[in-house]
């Protein structure tokens, strides 16, 4: 985890060095804080490709929700990044507690 002392600014200027490795064209928007960076892609079908490109390489899916996603998390430039993709593989279904 990044140091909790890190000005915003730095953040800010992470999302500008991302925007140029990854092409601002293929990001939708970008969460600033001071420790990380949460992508969201302009199609979530190329965030495992952000990913990549970004040598992020942990993935947890998320398939309750509806639509499910995976969220592809890591270190990137000193900041964490986390970055939204569409589910991994196919939808599965997903059981709820026994009432």
């Amino acid at each position: 985890m990044a140091p909790l002392n890190r000005a915003l600014a730095d953040s800010a200027t992470g999302v500008a060095a991302l925007l140029a490795e990854v092409g601002d064209t293929r990001v939708k928007w970008v969460e600033v804080f001071r420790d990380r960076l949460v992508v969201h892609p302009a199609r979530q079908s190329e965030g495992a490709v952000i990913a990549a490109q970004l040598g992020i390489t942990v993935a947890t899916d998320y398939p309750a929700t509806t639509p499910g996603f995976t969220m592809w998390t890591g270190r990137w430039n000193d900041l964490d990044l986390f970055v939204y993709s569409e589910l991994r593989g196919t939808t599965r279904v997903v059981r709820s507690w026994p009432t």
